[in-house]
């Protein structure tokens, strides 16, 4: 086997690249390596997002590319909603609970302005923290019952 042809094996390559890995790394649990990966990576496509669409802070979207729809409302203060985002997640049973806002964001559902102290739903709280937890749904844009929701889907 030539050098070259050595040095353009991926396998070699691999365990060259583990072999040079700082030691403050290798002694690091593999949860928190792959947390910190996990966030560099997340912040790195926030950047790369917010270069390529810029907006005025006022204007920014959470997730602007997610669709999303309410499927069932189990009872007032529930809903079964379907998150697709394809810059984030896919959620397509997610529990959804009445709460108040405790921020200022915008609706995921109508797009209008919330406000700190609105009553909206949010995800339910899970270990782990579903990636959308920050989304918001008005409460006065929530389908109030089963005639409201066909309309909305099928509308």
């Amino acid at each position: 086997m030539t050098a070259c042809m050595k040095r353009a094996d991926p396998w070699s390559q691999t365990v060259h690249l583990l072999e040079a890995m700082p030691t403050d790394i290798a002694r690091t649990a593999p949860s928190q390596k792959s947390a910190r990966a996990e966030n560099a990576f997340l912040d790195r496509l926030t950047r790369d997002w917010n270069r390529a669409h810029p907006r005025h802070s006022s204007e920014r979207l959470p997730f602007p590319q997610a669709i999303v729809r309410v499927i069932e409302r189990p009872s007032s203060a529930t809903a079964l909603v379907y998150w697709s985002d394809p810059g984030t997640c896919h959620y397509g049973y997610q529990g959804w609970r009445a709460t108040t806002a405790t921020a200022a964001g915008v609706c995921s559902l109508s797009g209008m302005p919330i406000h700190r102290g609105d009553q909206v739903y949010r995800p339910s709280q899970r270990d782990p923290k579903p990636q959308n937890a920050a989304a918001m749904i008005l409460a006065e844009a929530m389908p109030k019952d089963a005639e409201q929701l066909e309309v909305d889907l099928h509308g």
